[in-house]
């Protein structure tokens, strides 16, 4: 089988599985769904060891392959949200105005986690406390909550009665989750609540359906000339054209910004300016990351850091470019992840000619690196295995500097993926 039909299989046969749960007004009326990750289509119930991916899923597969217009009608869409995903939220998920960001009850009330809240609100979206049970943590949080989540089965009535002056006085709408019986529910709407959530009135729903998966050469190739500063949105809309399945998604995820303005998207180049380039190198992450979704945690998590260090050592050689840094660092992370080499990787991807020559080709400075071994590098550095940096020329404080960097930024953007 010729490398053309091998990528056109490994397209064919996905699917993408997720489930709804209503949440109903005081009348009976649904007015929104809680989005919650499932593993398969048959899966019917949550079972993950990051949420910070599971998360990512959910919003591919909920907000970009099925459409929000599609399964929601006018209701909003709570989404979970781990601390991991905070700083990246208002990149990935869109439309705000159709969006809960839900903060699960794990999340502590650090300075930074508080400081992405407040960005969150002031950027439009909705704030809701999942879980909620009053303690010091949680109780710096209330300011921002615009929603407040009780789970009936973690708090009982008499106890929810004693806390709801103090936290009604935040003006916050009230959540009553996991109603199972009548008389719960009766009990929550002569209490007061405002929402109603459980499985007396509906167990989530999954859907799920069949999906293709961008290629994975556009991707990169795509993120790689999103690295470049002087890109022009001509050479952007040339390399999504390539690829049909990565055109619609991002198109999908354009409508999803401007589902509530009065914007019709006519062309790929106004998707694009539409999202932005920052938003849009969000968006090629996100893709890349839920196709890694199978790999360990801590692939993924060296993926990112490797491209970091690539990338800034790129930029102390001279006639290297960060950004080709970048991407490099991403792919030969990718192919260790895959037990391929980078070489076998870059031939099933089927890169162009002129990113191909620019990963392998070194200056012409005496001594100098190429890109590969630059991530070859930075890949053994990152996982102490390289000490003296003797082999590929190296400096090892820069290289230090540069693993400290990688790290901050990780932690910072991505969280690097790992269950904490």
């Amino acid at each position: 089988m010729n490398v053309i039909n091998q990528d056109k299989t490994e397209q064919l046969g996905r699917f993408f599985a997720f489930a709804r749960q209503p949440i109903l007004s005081r009348h009976s009326e649904i007015v929104a769904y809680e989005l919650l990750y499932r593993d398969h289509p048959e899966q019917q119930s949550s079972h993950f060891s990051n949420p910070l991916l599971a998360t990512a899923n959910v919003v591919v597969s909920g907000l970009i392959e099925q459409g929000i217009q599609l399964y929601a009608n006018n209701s909003d869409c709570y989404i979970n949200i781990p601390a991991e995903a905070l700083p990246l939220a208002a990149e990935w998920i869109a439309p705000k105005e159709r969006i809960v960001l839900e903060i699960l009850e794990d999340v502590p009330a650090s300075t930074d986690n508080i400081a992405h809240i407040i960005q969150l609100k002031e950027q439009g979206y909705r704030i809701a406390l999942d879980d909620f049970i009053l303690n010091d943590n949680t109780k710096a949080l209330l300011p921002f909550a615009d929603i407040i989540k009780i789970d009936l089965l973690a708090m009982d009535m008499p106890t929810i009665a004693t806390h709801w002056a103090e936290l009604k006085s935040y003006g916050a709408i009230m959540l009553a989750e996991k109603v199972e019986t009548f008389e719960q529910w009766q009990s929550c709407v002569r209490q007061g609540f405002d929402l109603f959530q459980g499985y007396f009135f509906s167990k989530p729903e999954n859907i799920n359906g069949k999906t293709f998966h961008s290629s994975q050469a556009q991707i990169f190739q795509l993120l790689h000339q999103v690295c470049d500063p002087n890109v022009s949105i001509n050479q952007l809309e040339q390399v999504i054209k390539q690829d049909p399945i990565l055109y619609f998604r991002l198109m999908r995820y354009a409508s999803n910004l401007c589902l509530k303005k009065e914007i019709k998207l006519q062309s790929v180049k106004q998707a694009v300016m539409m999202i932005g380039l920052t938003r849009l190198k969000a968006f090629l992450m996100l893709l890349s990351v839920t196709r890694m979704a199978s790999q360990s945690d801590a692939a993924i998590g060296q993926m990112f850091i490797v491209a970091s260090m690539t990338e800034s050592a790129a930029a102390d050689i001279d006639q290297l470019e960060a950004d080709t840094g970048f991407l490099v660092g991403v792919l030969y992370s990718i192919a260790n992840a895959m037990g391929k080499s980078l070489a076998g990787l870059l031939d099933e991807l089927k890169l162009s000619t002129d990113i191909m020559n620019s990963l392998f080709s070194k200056p012409n400075n005496p001594g100098a690196l190429s890109y590969q071994a630059l991530a070859q590098c930075a890949d053994r550095f990152s996982r102490q295995t390289c000490f003296m940096c003797t082999d590929c020329g190296a400096r090892r404080n820069r290289m230090q500097h540069h693993y400290q960097n990688a790290i901050q930024w990780s932690d910072r953007l991505i969280n690097t993926f790992t269950t904490r």
